[in-house]
């Protein structure tokens, strides 16, 4: 059975790029033969372009003239894109919408998800991520979609009814998110895991890349620069004395050993699993501190926060959010009970499978 795969596929983002590649895989698992639709919107990469990342006229300027030198920037995306080129059995590329629809892929099952591929804030109400361009017959799946807020704006909402009516099977990544979609269709819409919890630890050594590090370390994982998580990272830093590592270019913290910013997906998994501790505002930082088994600590992004705030809930890792005015204790990086959260792990993974199971062999 070949199955499709519409996600972010191609962002230069490390929960991007693991999600993707833990979902081939877990398709692979399953017997199925996964393809990842090699679909590159500029409105995705130009976020992760040398040239274009930064907004506004002035950065651009800057970014394109240190580019222009061969800097970091430009060299990360070179080796990120080989990355990409590797690990994933990618179709012909297309960048727009018309392009899509003229090919045929040949499919029998197509799947949108995970990551934020509803998040119009994103996508602009993209209809690729409804599926809109697969030709008939193609069963439309979506697994763990997520909208990345707790709110869908209203002027999308006849888009996403529309787009829906030609689902076999919905389920979303968030509870927040399913009666949001719950409203816009008859389909019964299921909550599953993001698919990198679908694997456990000894499944992702086959993409790690063991790298030399040269001292123990607290690692930071930054997604938005956040005044509360350099503070905080600074006062951890200084009463374990422990350096830090970031996956900025630029130094935030008072006592930074070095940045993992030129390092790809296989090296980000090496970089947490060997922390003594994960600082973060990443939902995907949360998850890989939850899959090693590293003290952690998480705090909201302040704009699709809600999704890691629903699986700490979930895998009831409350005592890890950390919220500004929260009174801090140490106790609370460490997982009280390992065997209690690996038994949940194992309990929403099942009931994920079986959703893919039925969603593709019925």
């Amino acid at each position: 059975m070949k199955t499709g795969i519409v996600t972010f596929h191609s962002a230069h983002n490390y929960g991007a790029s693991l999600q993707t590649w833990a979902l081939q895989k877990t398709l692979q698992n399953m017997g199925i033969t996964p393809v990842v639709i090699n679909y590159r919107p500029a409105v995705i990469d130009r976020l992760y372009h040398p040239l274009y990342g930064y907004r506004g006229v002035k950065k651009q300027i800057v970014r394109m003239g240190k580019a222009l030198k061969g800097n970091h920037a430009q060299k990360r995306s070179r080796k990120y894109d080989a990355f990409i080129e590797k690990n994933f059995n990618l179709t012909k590329e297309c960048h727009t919408f018309e392009e899509l629809k003229k090919e045929d892929f040949q499919l029998d099952a197509c799947i949108v998800g995970s990551d934020q591929v509803w998040n119009v804030q994103h996508t602009g109400g993209d209809p690729a991520y409804m599926l809109e361009f697969l030709k008939e017959g193609v069963r439309k799946i979506s697994y763990a979609a997520s909208v990345g807020t707790d709110y869908l704006l209203p002027e999308y909402q006849t888009e996403f009814e529309r787009g829906l009516k030609d689902f076999s099977c919905i389920s979303v990544r968030e509870e927040s998110a399913r009666p949001l979609i719950q409203n816009l269709t008859e389909l019964p819409v299921e909550t599953t895991l993001d698919p990198t919890l679908l694997l456990d630890e000894k499944d992702y050594e086959q993409l790690r890349t063991p790298l030399p590090h040269k001292e123990k370390y607290i690692f930071v994982y930054m997604m938005e620069k956040n005044k509360e998580v350099i503070e905080f990272t600074n006062y951890i830093s200084r009463l374990t004395g422990l350096p830090v590592i970031q996956r900025r270019p630029t130094r935030f913290f008072q006592n930074e050993l070095e940045s993992c910013f030129m390092e790809t997906p296989d090296g980000f998994l090496d970089y947490i699993k060997e922390a003594e501790y994960v600082i973060t505002n990443s939902f995907h930082g949360t998850v890989f501190s939850i899959i090693y088994g590293k003290p952690f600590v998480s705090m909201l992004h302040s704009d699709t926060g809600s999704r890691t705030k629903d699986l700490l809930r979930l895998l009831q890792l409350e005592d890890h959010l950390l919220q500004g005015g929260d009174r801090f204790l140490f106790e609370r990086f460490f997982i009280k009970d390992p065997d209690q959260t690996r038994g949940l792990i194992q309990t929403y993974r099942k009931s994920s499978l079986d959703f893919l199971e039925r969603a593709l062999k019925s």
